[in-house]
């Protein structure tokens, strides 16, 4: 037990860095970076880089100018693969992830990226100049976007490895809306040599606060290790403060691989979060891997279940489209929907079972598109709506029967009307999910729906 807790201490301490001298990257205003960037200012400092704004001459406009610590690019083989990967990066489309222009190294040997430059504050200074809980509404806006930007990212095979709150950015937009960006996909590999020389088995890099417990252990990595990352953003956004802390690296990350995330209210009793919120971020705060949400899409799709009903504003919901290439609006205004019954009880569900919990059991369920009766799956029924698992998908504001199956797979135990307010096409991954979230809808507006007799053969028919 002893070699393991030294060997966690000496991935930390490989991990952590000083932070960066303030004359270690100066440039002056007027340097031409590689004859193309001619810098105007510094906009900050931080332990792996100095960011300047510049202008790119050859296209005219504005940039920021990243420049890497020499410390960081010694090793030739580490900085073609991080090269790569960050050309791997310019490729990404979402709007919520930051632009990427150009990558490479300057004759003298430092290594920059030159990308989109944005107006605003990042998340930790949002949180900084605005201290204590946020509302969840608020909260669970910000993640969205992050997580179509790592939805994205993943599918195509690019891991964070650092996403914390200074990584975020936060642009205000219009209606009061925040559109966040994320930044510096990678650049956390590069912070430890060996570690880019052995991921993903290696040395500990990124910031400790967020690391998921694999990390910490140097573990290999998936997209679990940037959602659990993300969680503990959540919570700190929820809370004010982070699910855990410690003295040094060594006993954080024993808390991690030791104990369970606390609840919000344990660390702030004057916290007010939807019950559901609360059990979203206990599966997500799972110390193993396997117990969490396994894609950005799922950890998404099952966000907004936790957070649907709850919203503060009467004309908005969550956008039932997500944006593509373009920056459009994240959220969309619609009447607000009647107070939705809970859908029917299984007959083995507990009778003292919490009338608002969310029940991890698999459902099976039938219903219709284009006249043509489907199976759909779901483990996660809430108060407000599910999310089915399914091949075939209705159109997003169909109004549909749903046919809860029993058992044998071949009649209904229950029925419930729902709308359709998401549709996710799964987008290449070997685990992502393909299928539709429903709220559910009151029985008296049946008459909107198909008929159930279409739904659930008679006995006797196919």
């Amino acid at each position: 037990m002893g070699d393991r807790f030294t060997n966690l201490w000496s991935r930390l301490r490989g991990g952590a860095k000083g932070p960066l001298g303030p004359t270690a990257l100066t440039l002056g205003e007027g340097v031409v970076v590689d004859g193309r960037f001619a810098v105007k200012g510094l906009l900050g400092i931080g332990g792996t880089s100095a960011v300047y704004i510049a202008e790119q001459t050859s296209m005219g406009r504005e940039v920021a100018l990243k420049i890497l610590r020499s410390e960081l690019i010694t090793r030739e083989q580490a900085t073609d693969r991080f090269v790569r990967e960050v050309r791997a990066i310019s490729r990404l489309s979402s709007p919520h992830t930051v632009s990427v222009y150009d990558v490479g190294r300057t004759p003298e040997g430092q290594l920059f990226i030159a990308m989109e430059l944005l107006r605003g504050r990042s998340l930790f200074q949002v949180m900084s100049d605005e201290p204590g809980p946020m509302s969840p509404w608020r909260a669970v806006q910000i993640v969205d976007q992050v997580l179509e930007s790592l939805a994205e990212a993943h599918a195509s095979g690019v891991l964070h490895r650092d996403l914390k709150p200074e990584n975020i950015f936060v642009i205000e937009g219009t209606a009061a809306k925040e559109f966040a960006k994320v930044l510096d996909f990678g650049i956390a590999q590069l912070g430890d040599e060996a570690a880019v020389e052995t991921q993903p088995r290696g040395m500990v890099v990124g910031t400790p606060r967020y690391m998921s417990p694999e990390q910490m252990s140097g573990k290999p990595l998936d997209a679990r290790s940037d959602l659990y990352s993300l969680a503990t953003v959540l919570f700190e956004m929820l809370s004010g403060h982070p699910p855990f802390e410690a003295a040094t690296p060594l006993a954080l990350g024993l808390k991690k691989l030791r104990e369970p995330a606390p609840s919000l209210r344990q660390l702030n009793p004057t916290v007010d979060v939807p019950e559901e919120i609360q059990m979203f971020l206990d599966r997500a705060l799972a110390t193993l891997p396997e117990d969490r949400f396994t894609t950005a899409t799922e950890f998404r799709n099952l966000l907004a279940l936790a957070i649907e009903g709850h919203e503060p504003d009467p004309a908005t919901l969550l956008a039932i489209e997500p944006a593509r290439r373009t920056r459009n609006t994240r959220y969309a205004t619609r009447p607000k929907p009647a107070e939705p019954e809970p859908p029917p009880p299984s007959p083995k569900r507990p009778a003292d079972r919490r009338a608002n919990g969310r029940e991890l059991r698999m459902m099976n369920v039938r219903f219709r598109v284009d006249g043509v009766d489907h199976k759909a799956t779901s483990t996660d029924v809430g108060r407000g709506g599910a999310f089915f698992a399914s091949r075939s998908l209705p159109a997003v504001g169909t109004r549909i029967e749903i046919a809860v199956l029993g058992p044998a797979g071949d009649s209904a135990v229950a029925r419930t009307l729902a709308e359709v307010v998401r549709v996710v096409e799964a987008s290449g991954g070997p685990t992502e999910v393909r299928g539709f979230a429903v709220r559910w809808l009151p029985a008296d507006q049946a008459r909107k729906a198909v008929s159930v007799d279409d739904l659930v053969p008679a006995p006797g028919k196919p």
